[in-house]
């Protein structure tokens, strides 16, 4: 039984219907013509935990192609297909506990195909994977008369140049496939690991997950279709499917969503709920249809994707005409937006989603402006929000919390809705809505010797303190990780760390990272134990995709203060020594990156705009004696001792700096 097509698939394709087969749009009582059905997926990211949710959704992905497939007329599920990173670091336990799922789940009448990822060289090798998964690393398997090529990377760098070695092979075998077919529109399938630079979503700018080994060749061959993951960007966006010169769809993950970077959160609301993959269909006339799954909620997306004709590239649909001809979106007649709970530094606002002809509307532009004493308005800056349509149950009521503003200012924003085709629809407009005073503000700013606000972490001989002034984060919690030991140093009360596990975390929230976005200074007081050979190590650092860090730069032999503005670091550095105990205060101020070192300045770059954090609520938490990681645990960790640990929402003055560094 064929799928019903959706009315985002006829409003996507109708300028092209006539080119579709017929039978495409009979109804459900159409004899069904499937000749091979398959499941398509990548970046199932095993991690060796048999609880795992990723174990759960690959083992019940399995389970729902058996039950499905039996209800239709083609009752088989004949080949599972996984594009790479079945696992996250290629061990043994890993894949072990990948292949253990293969053989519960997988019925020997399913042909696996599998092919190598990135993940997998990080604790294995490609021999071992090979072995461990009895899978070729470069490999043909026929199932129905249909070609099936998988391409292991060579070295897993995920860079051009990993699949070059592979070419030789790919053509030969691509010639073959073409001539047993002895028909030019019966597709041949390679699957490798890696998107083809600008094909598929994922491979194009900001982010370009892509390499360019496979391009040329594959593009002697228009009737290939060709699958690859790594990205995890979601199928439900239509950029996932691609036709050029041959026909290219993204495979999504059954881990989390890591979305395009810049100005968007690359790890958005729900990220670690991702589930989803598609149900492939092969039909007697070549024609490929893909029909995306979600976990999820367990229901087909409301999209289908269709190759009718392989290999005619004039029947092509998936081009990148698209960004040309798509229709910009658009609001529902009466659509306003409600100001919700306002605070010193973000309000929380809310309007119904925008509608879009191929409903996919992908995110908002939320531009600010304040209101000067004058009564003129002034541009305060600009944010941007996933819309959430990469769920099957995304939301019809969006909300968005506008972080960035400033206490006791006036305020109004505009919402305009942008689509998958980065066409946008029209703005509409907020009330205008007054920002109360900050309770947390300090006293007095411009006080010479003043203490630090946000934190002010000191230590004991057995515990570390926090006792920021002029705030209600006075209890905040510092969590003590690894056996970092706390001591005297002279007549200084410090913590020594190891350089391997030690390290202290306070976590954050977005609405405290609120406050700190127009101006920060960070400071501390420490000594490093010895310089390794390379990497960094961070004293007192929240650089997770965002924030800031005085870290040491191991090989430069210097402290380095790092400060994300307008996405993207700001990096200014001097010399210091081993064993020498080293006071750094880095300053943003709105127009310069400034470290100080024991009172003086020492490095300056201009810089203006925001800092900016990160979106992961896992990664919300500054650490001392290490940095954070996108788990929430510690990395880059500092071999050595702190005296104290300071930071403050707004920029110290040179005065202020030299008398705040003295012991």
């Amino acid at each position: 039984m064929m799928p019903k097509l959706s009315r985002r698939h006829f409003l996507g394709v109708s300028a092209t219907l006539l080119c579709l087969p017929s039978r495409l749009f009979a109804n459900e009582n159409t004899e069904d013509s499937v000749v091979l059905r398959a499941a398509v997926m990548s970046d199932v990211h095993y991690s060796g935990n048999p609880k795992a949710a990723e174990v759960e959704r690959f083992e019940r992905a399995c389970k729902f192609m058996y039950d499905y497939s039996a209800t239709q007329k083609h009752p088989k599920f004949d080949a599972l297909i996984v594009a790479g990173d079945m696992t996250n670091h290629g061990t043994e336990p890993e894949l072990t506990l990948f292949r253990k799922s293969l053989d519960k789940c997988v019925k020997p009448e399913t042909r696996r195909i599998i092919c190598m990822g990135n993940h997998e060289f990080y604790g294995g090798n490609r021999e071992y994977w090979s072995k461990t998964l009895d899978m070729e690393l470069l490999g043909r398997t026929e199932v129905n008369g249909f070609t099936f090529l998988t391409i292991a990377p060579e070295k897993g760098t995920c860079r051009t140049g990993d699949y070059k070695y592979a070419l030789p092979w790919l053509k030969k075998e691509l010639d073959a496939a073409v001539s047993r077919n002895n028909d030019p529109r019966k597709p041949i399938f390679v699957i490798q690991h890696y998107h083809v630079l600008n094909t598929v979503y994922g491979s194009c700018p900001p982010d370009s997950w892509g390499i360019i080994d496979l391009h040329e060749t594959l593009c002697d061959y228009p009737q290939v279709i060709n699958f690859s993951g790594h990205s995890h960007y979601p199928i439900r966006d239509p950029r996932s499917a691609w036709q050029g010169e041959y026909s290219a769809f993204g495979t999504s993950t059954l881990s989390y969503y890591e979305m395009e970077g810049g100005k968007y959160d690359k790890f958005p609301p729900g990220h670690r709920e991702a589930a989803e993959f598609y149900v492939m269909e092969i039909h007697r006339d070549n024609s490929v249809v893909l029909k995306p799954y979600d976990l999820r909620t367990n229901q087909f997306f409301d999209c289908v994707y269709l190759v009718t004709e392989p290999g005619n590239v004039n029947k092509f649909i998936y081009t990148d005409k698209r960004f040309e001809t798509a229709t910009a979106p658009k609001w529902k007649p009466g659509t306003r937006i409600t100001v919700g709970e306002v605070e010193p530094y973000s309000a929380r606002i809310s309007f119904p989603q925008a509608v879009d002809a191929e409903n996919t509307v992908h995110s908002y532009r939320v531009c600010m402006e304040r209101k000067l004493d004058d009564g003129k308005w002034q541009s305060a800056g600009e944010y941007y929000a996933w819309s959430e349509y990469y769920f099957r149950d995304m939301p019809t009521v969006k909300e968005i919390v506008v972080p960035s503003l400033i206490s006791e200012a006036t305020y109004r924003l505009s919402v305009t809705p942008i689509n998958c085709f980065k066409k946008e629809g029209e703005a509409i407009f907020t009330e205008e809505f007054t920002t109360p005073k900050d309770p947390d503000a300090p006293a007095d700013k411009d006080a010479p010797n003043p203490e630090a606000n946000v934190l002010n972490i000191h230590f004991t001989e057995s515990e570390p303190l926090n006792t920021p002034k002029n705030t209600r984060e006075v209890q905040k919690t510092v969590e003590t990780h690894g056996k970092p030991t706390f001591m005297k140093d002279g007549e200084k009360l410090v913590v020594h760390f190891n350089g391997n596990s030690d390290y202290l975390k306070i976590p954050f929230t977005e609405q405290e990272y609120a406050r700190l976005c127009h101006a920060i200074t960070i400071g501390t007081y420490f000594k490093i134990d010895e310089f390794r050979d390379s990497g960094g190590a961070s004293v007192f650092s929240n650089t997770e995709s965002g924030g800031y860090s005085l870290e040491v730069n191991m090989k430069a032999r210097k402290i380095e203060f790092w400060c994300h503005i307008n996405g993207r670091y700001i990096i200014v550095s001097a010399p210091i020594e081993a064993k020498k105990y080293t006071t750094a205060y880095g300053v943003y101020d709105g127009s310069a990156v400034i470290l100080y070192l024991d009172g003086r300045e020492v490095a300056r770059q201009a810089a203006s705009g925001k800092i900016t954090y990160t979106k992961n609520s896992r990664s919300r938490a500054f650490c001392v004696g290490a940095d954070i990681n996108n788990v929430g645990g510690g990395s880059n960790f500092f071999p050595g001792t702190v005296v104290f640990a300071r930071l403050y929402s707004w920029a110290l003055n040179t005065e202020q700096i030299e008398n705040v560094s003295k012991k």
